[in-house]
């Protein structure tokens, strides 16, 4: 996993130095809870042009309807900005219907992206996003996160 001479590397134990499994593996079953998909971030920091968390996802089994990726192309760049959106950030640590409502009709209109068997999606997991349900079928991808740090790509699962 030191072979990048660019500095990639696993996350590994800090207790016995073994590198964690670089992904995993995830099945989602429709029906799912959410039908527009639950808006999120996965790191609740400014963006960095220096760093960041980013989410790659191979996509092996679709459902025939639904799916989408939904990515909100706004940022916070600093902590004032962050201070100053912290109600509307908050929301998207919230797992119920009325403050999804309320996000989205905050957020402007999502870029979707819609997968198909074999595709390869990164997307940085500081920008708001989510999975739009789908009502039958299911989807397998496998996940892995990818830390961008000024000296090295650390790849986690």
């Amino acid at each position: 996993d030191e072979c990048w001479s660019k500095g990639a590397t696993l996350l590994k134990d800090t207790k016995t130095g073994l590198p964690y499994l670089p992904g995993i593996g995830r099945i989602m079953n429709g029906p799912t809870q959410w039908t527009d998909g639950f808006v999120h971030v996965d790191e609740l920091s400014p963006l960095d042009k220096t760093s960041g968390l980013f989410s790659a996802n191979i996509y092996l089994q679709l459902p025939p309807v639904g799916g989408e990726i939904h990515i909100w192309g706004v940022s916070f760049k600093n902590r004032w900005d962050f201070y100053r959106h912290a109600s509307t950030l908050s929301l998207m640590t919230t797992p119920d219907e009325p403050s999804q409502n309320l996000l989205r009709s905050i957020l402007p209109k999502p870029i979707r992206i819609k997968p198909d068997r074999g595709d390869l999606i990164m997307i940085c997991t500081q920008r708001p996003h989510a999975v739009q349900g789908f009502p039958i079928g299911k989807r397998v991808s496998l996940q892995s996160f990818i830390t961008n740090t000024p000296n090295c790509l650390v790849i986690d699962n």
